[in-house]
């Protein structure tokens, strides 16, 4: 049985800690060039290798342009891909590749099999974030226990420091391309999260940017070249500016040589103009810091100190900030590149209680039996993000976020809504946007997916009621469930892909067609001998009445005759005042007095037409008074419509079957008997399944 340890998944450097089996302890298991850190960067070669770590990030400064690096910020990013002689690769596949090289090396170094881990991301990471970063460990072949919060683990890594007293600390949590911020209260039994905030596009990689926009700037004013033009150029000046900062850490000023073809020059850059030219990203972290205290109560007088973790807070005007805000120095005691690592391994050998667990040091050979983790604490952590979903407002006038678990929520939790939901014959969905965030219009938000609850049952007394679940799970991802409520069934539920489109959440509910499905709609009327005289005058009331019912916006209503023959006299058309005086003009005659045909065929043609328009319902309603000629070639056609989604409506009186209108109709409660008097309430009946089943599918 292999190690359990913890995975540092950084944006610009990487790192794996486990328990020392001897001490207890949490240990950094240091890379072939005995770095505790090893950069996060990948590069391709034409023989299909790939590089990683330190070679790597040499290739990157040597401006060659397979070299991939801060392919973490594009976690869950369906839309990100980078392509390397002819192979695309997502921020998954990276991550990936990058962990499986990590894992091995690091088995290597330690005489260990490592199978399974607790990987760190950014507290701000969202659902789709989080599911990748689970699947880019999974297919690095890792068990992941789970995944923990950059801050939460450095919580862990500080409480290593066995304070006796309780203390309510600020993490300041800026690594390479993601900023986070969290407040935890922690004692020698517990970490308690209070609240969590950040940037997952904010990190060390901006003020490295901000360094080399400013020395490709001088170039241009200096030669008129634009050095950002040449990528391989481009490449390089961020490898520089990144050695310009860590320089700035501990001098005032470095001197750069830049040389580009035949050109040499030399640009100066002091700590001032450091900070200068950066300003704005220091006051996007001041930000987001004020905004959680005053978001959990606090104030800094309530603060006992902040931790710094992530090595871009080596800057110094990080520690000036953190300084003036706490009127104190940073709390000590903590590497700020090993923290995240070392308090992940304490994560992945106990559990949520704080308890060891057998798993990893406690399955080692030699391992000393009551060893205890060192630094275990029990642990709640919370959401960085609401969770809600698109509704409509209470005055029905625009879409917004429903908020269901609010931001900084202690998870896991789970929260349930309830939904009137119209049933239908069948095919009855219900979808359902879930968002993350707190913004009230949904745009605002990020959509995480399209849940789409299916197979609910048809119930007598309409609405059903549809309890939805809502799930946060200790990992922060999300689970959505839903049980039907008069059936007690667990109800499936199929995700799908949101749709590139989204602007209609923008526009009043009320003014979008898209909001309700379309319909099309063939009466079939049986004009044999035995319909002449007040049948067909009840059957053309009831029709008409049906009509009425019916909303020409969304539907199209047709008109079809069957004895001898089958006459169209209608395809469906959304001109009611038209369908109406076609009604009026058929008699019994038109098509013959006998049964020897079937509305099916016919229908058929017509409808089908429209199979492959997902928001477009088609019924096809027949009426008859006797037996036909043929039933078993009616029922066969019929059964080619059910086929092609075509819903068959089947309503009898006088001599009709039974038995045969439920052969033909799309379910048995599709078909009914009736008598003459009865025939205007039952067509309004039909027409209000219909319309239900419009509304429902929007």
């Amino acid at each position: 049985m292999g190690i359990s340890v913890g995975i540092d998944l950084g944006t610009t450097f990487s790192a794996i800690a486990r328990i020392n089996e001897d001490t207890g302890k949490p240990e950094v298991i240091k890379n072939s060039f005995n770095s505790p850190i090893t950069p996060s960067v990948l590069c391709f070669d034409t023989d299909g290798n790939v590089f990683f770590g330190e070679e790597a990030k040499g290739m990157q400064g040597m401006g060659n342009t397979n070299a991939i690096a801060f392919f973490k910020r594009y976690m869950g990013n369906e839309q990100f891909c980078v392509e390397v002689f002819g192979k695309s690769y997502t921020a998954t596949d990276l991550s990936a590749i990058l962990l499986k090289k990590l894992v091995k090396e690091a088995e290597q170094s330690c005489g260990e099999k490592i199978d399974s881990a607790v990987i760190t991301v950014p507290a701000y990471f969202t659902h789709k974030e989080r599911q990748a970063t689970i699947e880019a460990g999974e297919r690095a072949g890792l068990d992941v226990i789970a995944i923990i919060n950059e801050p939460t683990a450095a919580a862990f890594a500080y409480g290593l420091n066995e304070k006796a007293e309780e203390q309510t600390v600020l993490i300041y949590d800026l690594g390479g391309g993601t900023f986070d911020v969290t407040i935890a209260k922690i004692n020698t039994n517990e970490i308690k999260i209070l609240g969590s905030d950040g940037n997952h596009e904010l990190g060390g990689k901006d003020w490295d940017d901000c360094i080399a926009r400013y020395l490709a700037q001088c170039f241009v004013e200096q030669h008129g070249i634009d050095l950002s033009e040449d990528d391989e150029m481009a490449a390089s000046l961020l490898v520089t500016a990144e050695n310009v900062k860590k320089q700035l850490t501990s001098k005032d000023e470095v001197t750069v040589p830049i040389i580009y073809k035949d050109i040499r020059d030399n640009i100066t850059i002091t700590e001032s103009l450091f900070e200068e030219i950066s300003d704005f990203l220091i006051g996007a972290t001041k930000d987001l810091t004020n905004e959680l205290i005053a978001s959990v109560g606090l104030t800094w007088s309530d603060i006992t100190g902040a931790i710094l973790v992530g090595g871009s807070t080596r800057m110094r005007m990080i520690h000036n900030y953190v300084r003036n805000m706490s009127g104190k120095e940073p709390l000590s005691g903590i590497n700020v590149d090993e923290a995240v690592a070392l308090g992940a391994a304490i994560r992945a050998n106990i559990d949520d209680s704080g308890q060891r667990i057998s798993r990893g040091i406690c399955g080692l050979i030699g391992a000393k039996k009551n060893m205890e983790v060192i630094g275990a604490k029990a642990v709640t952590d919370v959401t960085a993000h609401a969770l809600g979903m698109i509704a409509v407002s209470e005055d029905g006038e625009r879409y917004i976020n429903s908020v269901i678990i609010p931001k900084n929520t202690a998870i896991p939790t789970e929260r349930k809504k309830a939904y009137n939901f119209k049933t239908r014959a069948k095919d009855n969905e219900l979808e359902v946007y879930v968002l993350q965030g707190a913004y009230e219009r949904p745009l605002d938000n990020t959509i995480i997916n399209k849940y789409v609850i299916t197979t609910i049952e048809k119930v007598e007394e309409n609405p059903s009621v549809i309890e939805v679940s809502y799930k946060y799970t200790s990992n922060g991802v999300v689970e959505v469930s839903a049980v039907q409520t008069e059936t007690g069934k667990t109800l499936p539920i199929r995700i799908e892909n949101v749709p590139e489109d989204m602007s209609w959440t923008d526009k009043a509910p009320k003014e979008q067609a898209a909001y309700y499905s379309e319909a099309e709609v063939i009466l079939a009327v049986d004009l044999s001998g035995s319909m002449d005289g007040e049948p067909v005058r009840k059957a053309q009331t009831a029709m008409k009445e049906f009509v009425r019912q019916m909303d020409q916006e969304f539907v199209k209503i047709g008109l079809l005759t069957f004895a001898d023959r089958t006459q169209i006299v209608l395809e469906p058309i959304n001109d009611f005042n038209c369908v109406m005086r076609k009604i009026d003009d058929i008699g019994v005659g038109d098509v013959g007095y006998g049964n020897g045909t079937e509305p099916f065929t016919a229908a058929f043609v017509i409808l089908r037409g429209n199979q492959f328009d997902q928001n477009k319902i088609r019924y096809l309603v027949v009426l008859t008074d006797g037996v036909w000629n043929n039933p078993g070639r009616a029922i066969k056609q019929a059964k080619r419509c059910h086929r092609e989604g075509i819903e068959i409506v089947a309503l009898g009186f006088g001599y009709a079957d039974y038995s045969f209108l439920k052969q033909i109709a799309s379910t048995d409660d599709m078909a009914s008997l009736t008598n003459l008097s009865g025939l205007t309430g039952s067509f309004s009946k039909i027409a209000q399944t219909i319309g239900e089943s419009i509304s429902s599918k929007g």
